[in-house]
């Protein structure tokens, strides 16, 4: 799974300010400074972030997502959503009501610094920041649907409205989820989570894999898809274009609890060093004691 990420402005920015189109740059972090959760390090996915996408309509230019899709034939409030659609697996989303049509028609691409994930041990779940080792922003695969009004702002929705009547013209508004394949070896070993049979990553896309996932074509090619014998939806994306994902170089640490319930020995002291400081990014290495080689049960005992 993949529901908590780091999305700074400038990870968010860079694909359109390497595509040249710096025109855009100066409304697009206005809005994103008005919508989006970027002061932190952690944005958490269960809040509904609005972020920015680069989308194959506009690959070149950014639109606002909110994350969480909402599928096309969804007709009541998004708040009455009551499945989970921040992410969607590459192997069914082709079948999947939910993201079927978003799959084939509308794909978008993420930029982020890196994201979050929880590892579990017998002393407890530790949070990791998963990151390029190259330090560059990490481009992640998702499928999107149109939205027809503008999310509120985070900071003014109240619990039962997700929405305002503005209709906006000008910048693309949509719903959106980050598409995930199976895990590479690194990965493999921080999500270990024993209620899964298998762990997941997102799927992080190369500039080469960036062009090829917005193109509007490429569903229909060997290379990205597996076509089935009857001529129905793909059957998911291919070994070979996800196994480009998991080559890509990450590097991963630890950090403070994200949330309350988390590692069970250090997780206090975390916590309390993670929000005492109003600029503390929550991506910042955090290590816990009983995690190193030397440490024992015993060793914090007096």
């Amino acid at each position: 799974m993949c529901y908590d990420i780091k999305a700074s402005l400038e990870a968010q920015k860079s694909r359109v300010e390497r595509s040249g189109n710096l025109n855009a740059v100066g409304e697009i972090e206005a809005l994103l400074r008005k919508h989006s959760p970027i002061t932190r390090g952690h944005v958490n996915g269960f809040e509904h972030p609005i972020l920015g996408l680069y989308t194959s309509q506009q690959p070149d230019e950014m639109s606002l997502g909110r994350w969480g899709l909402i599928p096309h034939w969804f007709q009541a409030t998004p708040q009455d959503l009551k499945f989970n659609t921040l992410n969607a697996r590459s192997e069914s989303m082709f079948d999947k009501a939910a993201f079927a049509q978003a799959a084939e028609q509308h794909r978008g691409i993420l930029m982020v610094d890196g994201f979050y994930e929880h590892q579990h041990r017998s002393t407890g779940i530790y949070p990791y920041f998963i990151y390029r080792k190259d330090q560059k922003p990490m481009a992640l695969a998702c499928i999107c649907e149109p939205l027809t009004s503008r999310p509120q702002p985070l900071h003014e929705r109240k619990s039962d409205q997700f929405f305002d009547s503005d209709i906006v013209s000008d910048i693309r508004w949509l719903s959106f989820s980050i598409v995930t394949i199976k895990a590479n070896d690194l990965m493999s070993e921080i999500h270990n989570n024993p209620k899964l049979k298998q762990g997941r990553m997102p799927l992080i896309l190369t500039p080469e894999m960036e062009e090829h996932w917005l193109e509007p074509v490429a569903k229909n090619s060997e290379a990205f898809t597996l076509s089935r014998f009857d001529g129905g939806p793909p059957q998911g994306l291919s070994e070979q274009f996800t196994q480009q994902s998991q080559e890509i170089e990450l590097e991963a640490h630890t950090v403070a609890p994200l949330r309350k319930k988390t590692a069970k020995i250090s997780g206090n002291r975390a916590l309390q060093h993670g929000t005492s400081n109003k600029i503390y990014d929550a991506s910042a290495p955090f290590e816990y004691p009983e995690l190193r080689k030397d440490w024992d049960l015993f060793s914090g005992l007096s």
